[in-house]
């Protein structure tokens, strides 16, 4: 009688685990470098940079080889942050935002926040900042992972994309 119930508990679990749905995605990586963008800043309030104003830029993308594959489109919204306490306030600025990283008819939509330096007005250079990539169109419909954004000392940007496009 024990033998059977055991029997009967491993065919059920055996069939249960045969009849998961696996996935045949993986993870893959992508390289691209951006030109210096053009940049257009929307300040809402008073000449300093406050919560709300915001960033729209535009460049071209390349693949390490150095060919022009497409380009990224984005939208900053400033939010500055206090650290610290009342007496040794730290000032810092993130912004909001979104990337569409468009490759040929194809795009890769990432959102999240960059970190800036108090009174800065780019990244500082050698500091990866990340995103969430939320979704694509597309070959990279589905699309999930992050990117990794590096501002270089000449001005350029490296994006370097980790993501798994579920099938």
């Amino acid at each position: 009688m024990l033998i059977k119930q055991l029997f009967s508990t491993l065919m059920i679990a055996t069939i249960l685990i045969a009849c998961q749905e696996k996935s045949s995605s993986k993870w893959t990586s992508l390289k691209l470098i951006q030109n210096a963008p053009s940049l257009v800043r929307l300040n809402l309030g008073d000449s300093s940079e406050d919560h709300g104003d915001g960033m729209a830029f535009e460049a071209s993308l390349r693949d390490t080889d150095g060919k022009e594959v497409g380009e990224v489109l984005g939208w900053l919204i400033t939010v500055d942050l206090l650290d610290g306490d009342s007496l040794n306030k730290i000032v810092k600025t993130d912004k909001i935002g979104s990337l569409v990283i468009k490759l040929g008819d194809d795009e890769i939509i990432a959102q999240g926040r960059t970190y800036y330096s108090q009174n800065q007005k780019i990244m500082n250079s050698g500091v990866p900042q990340r995103r969430a990539i939320v979704g694509g169109t597309g070959k990279y419909k589905g699309v999930t992972g992050q990117i990794t954004t590096t501002r270089n000392e000449d001005g350029t940007y490296t994006h370097e994309l980790e993501m798994k496009i579920d099938e």
